[in-house]
């Protein structure tokens, strides 16, 4: 197996896993191990399995794809260092290394009663992994087009743009704001409030980044970038875009669906992870590698 294939691997696990972890937040499971880690109180076999109660097992199941993703950080890593560039196999080293942090942070998560802000650090790590692992996974994919340092930077603002989205989105979650897409129908609610001037934001800049992809994706299409490279931003703009349907349908389930909180952030992530994609592939990574 190759590193590029590993590593395409590790990201999708990586987006399944953050997706799984929106999934344990909305449906209130976070603490379904009590404060023990990384086993849960009181469950079988010493805790190394749950019991059958429903916010056991998907707290249990959430540790235990965390796991799986680690064990594929290590082994892209291995093989990056056998076949390809040593600058490739040390980023896939710093991502098994972010994912420690991540494990530890995970832990005072679990022992600190989901510390709201923890939590947000932990989905910011978790970011970081993805990020990694996709530069190893576009390093190690041929690109013929040349390094374009202007659609790097533009690509780089829309990465920005969405992990502000993400991350705002993450302080005020589980929280129910009436009205869409302004908050409480009005342009200018009470942002004396932390948590609704925190909200705004997050709708604010969504909705102007919906204005900016939807520039970026005419730009790439009439100055005929790569056709990889924009088949990759079209499915970040498509995901983008349904992300907005789906950060309405927040509002009218008053965020009670857990499945729901999962595709939101599961969305975001993809969004994530196809521009930095892009901004690699722009900024000439993938161009003199090719996958051993």
């Amino acid at each position: 197996m190759t590193t590029r294939i590993l590593s395409r691997w590790t990201v999708a696990a990586t987006l399944f896993l953050i997706t799984f972890g929106g999934f344990t937040r909305g449906s209130r499971s976070g603490y379904g191990c009590a404060d023990r880690w990384p086993l849960c109180e009181d469950g079988l076999l010493g805790g190394l399995l749950p019991r059958a109660e429903f916010h056991m097992i998907v707290e249990w199941t959430h540790r235990w794809l965390a796991v799986v993703v680690g064990l594929l950080a290590v082994a892209t890593a291995v093989m990056a260092w056998r076949q390809v560039r040593r600058w490739i196999a040390w980023v896939a080293i710093s991502g098994i290394v972010v994912i420690g942090i991540q494990a530890w942070v995970g832990r005072l998560v679990v022992v600190n009663g989901l510390d709201a802000d923890l939590v947000s650090l932990h989905l910011a790590i978790s970011m970081t992994v993805a990020a990694l692992f996709t530069l190893v996974a576009v390093a190690t994919t041929p690109s013929p087009a040349p390094p374009s340092a202007a659609w790097a930077y533009r690509y780089l603002t829309g990465a920005a743009v969405v992990l502000a989205v993400l991350m705002l989105g993450s302080f005020v979650h589980n929280l129910y704001f009436p009205g869409w897409p302004l908050v409480s129908n009005e342009f200018f609610p009470d942002l004396g409030n932390r948590h609704v001037a925190l909200h705004y934001l997050h709708r604010l800049i969504a909705g102007g980044g919906l204005i900016y992809f939807g520039w970026l994706g005419w730009s790439a299409h009439a100055g005929r970038r790569p056709r990889f490279e924009q088949a990759i931003l079209w499915v970040g703009l498509a995901a983008y875009a349904t992300n907005i349907g789906l950060g309405g349908a927040h509002v009218v389930t008053k965020v009670t669906w857990s499945g729901l909180v999962a595709a939101h952030l599961g969305a975001a992530s993809l969004v994530w992870v196809c521009l930095v994609a892009t901004t690699g592939l722009a900024a000439g990574l993938g161009t003199r590698e090719t996958p051993a």
